[in-house]
């Protein structure tokens, strides 16, 4: 168990951060496709501000995220995180939905990780915009985003999906809880960044 921190900022491109982050950082992760799915069992989870996770990328976890008492930094989300790595994704899917859970949401993302003063800073690029997330102690958040060129009166501490669903309702779209990229997209961004965009458990059609 640990306690997690973190603040996301919009982006207008992620490549610009990333070439100042080569000057002052360290590539942790580089860039990789991932798929989160969202479960919940008839809103019980979201009601509590709880979140139940399967993400897949080059390797998958399960993360159960629940506030901490008392966090109130404006601008920072805190919640305890549990995280385990999950072998075999699909299994663990059907546990998921044989103990009661459906699937709430699922979206994806295209992430870099990059080290900077005891801090981590996430690029992502979703189907919706570009986004920097800093992970880090709440009173370090602010001076690494002023570090980055960042203004830490801009942090928001909403979920992607509250910020999708902001985003839809600023352009006029009608709700959508799933946020996923295009094929052609996707295609796009793979080349673009240079990343592999298998998931754990892809069969490869060789």
């Amino acid at each position: 168990m640990s306690i997690e921190h973190e603040a996301k900022f919009r982006l207008r491109e992620c490549l610009d951060m990333e070439a100042r982050l080569r000057n002052s950082g360290r590539l942790h992760t580089p860039w990789h496709f991932e798929s989160n799915t969202v479960y919940d069992r008839e809103g019980e989870l979201a009601r509590s501000r709880r979140l139940l996770r399967l993400r897949r990328a080059l390797t998958s976890t399960l993360t159960f995220k629940e506030p901490v008492t008392g966090a109130n930094t404006v601008g920072v989300k805190s919640r305890i995180e549990r995280e385990c790595r999950v072998d075999d994704p699909g299994n663990m899917d059907a546990i998921l939905l044989g103990l009661g859970y459906a699937h709430r949401l699922r979206y994806e993302k295209f992430r870099a990780e990059w080290e900077l003063r005891g801090g981590l800073i996430c690029l992502d690029i979703l189907p919706f915009g570009h986004f920097l997330e800093i992970e880090a102690s709440p009173e370090a958040i602010g001076s690494l985003a002023e570090e980055l060129g960042l203004d830490p009166g801009t942090a928001m501490d909403g979920s992607y999906h509250a910020l999708h669903q902001k985003w839809r309702a600023e352009n006029g779209l009608a709700p959508m809880d799933d946020f996923v990229f295009t094929e052609s997209e996707h295609k796009r961004l793979t080349i673009l960044l240079g990343c592999n965009a298998r998931l754990q458990g892809d069969i490869d059609a060789d």
